[in-house]
């Protein structure tokens, strides 16, 4: 087992990546102390005792000395825990027009087929849920792709 010196100070450690869950810190705790990079997870047992404290605490940290940040950022990003490609851009829906001969299985951005398709309440039944009083199942579908993490949904061309 991997310790962090006697000496070290929790100033002398940075922040690599932070998760919403333990179970996801402790993976990549594991995975860098495999490849002999020293760490520690900062909020686990807060997280682990109350898990809807992760977003006010800034989730479950995991924390490595100034000297190791650098390599452990590189291993992160080498094993697909810190991705390059999330940007603000990435999860803002967008309406895509098809004909009804397209195939509606696949990303139209990066062509993928892991797909799933989301069923999300649209803004403008909520006053009408509250009106009446009662729950009808109105509802939006949109798409969401797991490999470019976009979101879009099909309208049908006129």
């Amino acid at each position: 087992m991997i310790h962090i010196e006697k000496n070290t100070t929790m100033d002398d450690l940075k922040t690599l990546i932070a998760f919403t869950y333990p179970h996801e810190a402790h993976m990549a705790k594991g995975y860098l102390e495999s490849n002999g990079i020293k760490s520690i997870l900062k909020d686990e047992m807060t997280v682990s005792v109350y898990n809807l404290y992760s977003n006010a605490v800034g989730g479950v940290k995991l924390l490595v000395e100034d000297s190791d940040y650098d390599n452990g950022i590189q291993l992160l990003k080498d094993s697909g825990y810190i991705t390059d490609n999330a940007t603000k851009d990435s999860f803002v829906t967008k309406a895509i027009r098809i004909d009804n001969a397209k195939n509606e299985k696949i990303c139209p951005f990066c062509k993928s087929e892991n797909i799933a398709k989301n069923r999300n309440i649209s803004i403008w039944i909520i006053p009408v849920y509250t009106i009446i009083g009662a729950i009808f199942p109105f509802f939006r579908s949109s798409y969401l792709c797991f490999d470019c993490d976009k979101k879009w949904r099909f309208t049908k061309k006129n």
